[in-house]
């Protein structure tokens, strides 16, 4: 927290797919190996597919009811259409006479049935959502040992849908068993929120941490000691080295919002074989070709037909805004300024 009420960001958000939705998949995963993958087509030949979206609506309500270490049963609805199709498919045979299920990890896990809902044993149910609280876990553990600001972190607050799960919960507090944890009210609605207020005031955060390392693709004299041959072309009787990322701001690095990072200085034959401007991002800290993995092409700030010289000087420096970021080119000698955001067309 800042003076003034502001704050900044310590540690760049991170994270996975690891929320209700996977714990959602994980149900439907199971249910494919109740029915068997020939009913799962079957109702899809049929435009059924509907109804996986019905047993995921009645599984929200349900999941929501298990507790860890529980000796109470899990019960969800099946829909009636489920037991009509796989009696289509199988004939003589009813989905309810099963007694077990063997899944995808080659789990045996007993079943029954009870009027219109399936039963299984609790620990049965709490595996839809271990590799879920196993990630977010093991992620946490990760980012505090990490990063020396997360040491001194003391609170763990829980919002979103997905914190209102008892398994979460239990997951999050048996890791951390020094820390507070708290689970604000409605927390499904605080994510809601919490953009409504930044919507109406986005000057509330002052600091951030780059996502990723943003730079510019050049090209340099080759030099075999630091240089890959594969990027070894000849133009104008020069050796060159050609799709090199040229770092403009680093990944984590804490920028000010509004204030434009360090300005960098290029001339317009560096930059690129038609004077083009290509923005690039990367997840590495420092990368150093534009095709490496984990780097992609944002767009292009300037464009072939541009005005600006091409053996002159230009000035290229990055801005975050509170919703947007800004590269910023200029060339004084010329008089041209173009303004590139991301996200923009």
């Amino acid at each position: 927290m800042l003076d003034g009420g502001c704050v900044k960001e310590l540690i760049a958000a991170t994270g996975g797919k690891w929320g209700g939705t996977n714990v959602d998949n994980e149900y439907l995963g199971f249910i494919e190996c109740l029915i068997g993958n020939s009913v799962k087509q079957h109702l899809k030949e049929k435009n059924q597919n509907h109804i996986f979206y019905e047993m995921i609506r009645d599984f929200e309500n349900a999941k929501r009811t298990i507790k860890p270490q529980s000796d109470m049963k899990f019960y969800v609805r099946l829909p009636h259409v489920l037991n009509e199709a796989y009696e289509e498919v199988h004939p003589g045979e009813k989905l309810r006479s099963k007694q077990t299920v063997l899944t995808k990890r080659n789990k045996q896990v007993s079943v029954s049935f009870a009027g219109e809902k399936l039963r299984l044993d609790s620990n049965d149910a709490e595996d839809f959502f271990t590799e879920s609280t196993e990630s977010i876990t093991n992620h946490l553990k990760k980012i505090l040992k990490k990063n020396k600001k997360g040491r001194g972190i003391s609170t763990i607050i829980l919002v979103g849908g997905f914190a209102e799960s008892h398994m979460l919960i239990h997951a999050i507090k048996h890791s951390f068993p020094e820390k507070r944890v708290i689970i604000p009210k409605e927390a499904a609605w605080s994510v809601l929120r919490g953009a409504v207020i930044f919507g109406h005031d986005p000057s509330l955060i002052k600091e951030r941490r780059s996502k990723y390392t943003y730079g510019i693709r050049i090209w340099e004299i080759f030099d075999s000691s630091i240089h890959d041959e594969k990027y070894k072309y000849e133009k104008n009787g020069q050796t060159r080295c050609g799709s090199l990322f040229y770092k403009l701001v680093t990944i984590d690095e804490v920028v000010i919002v509004r204030e434009y990072q360090q300005e960098k200085s290029f001339t317009m034959e560096e930059i690129g074989e038609m004077g083009n401007l290509c923005l690039y991002t990367s997840l590495s800290e420092n990368p150093k070709y534009v095709d490496e993995v984990g780097c992609s092409s944002v767009g292009y700030i300037l464009h072939p037909g541009h005005n600006f010289a091409l053996n002159e000087t230009i000035y290229v420096k990055m801005r975050f805004g509170e919703t947007e970021i800004e590269v910023k080119a200029e060339q004084p000698s010329s008089g041209q300024t173009r303004f590139f955001y991301l996200g923009q067309k």
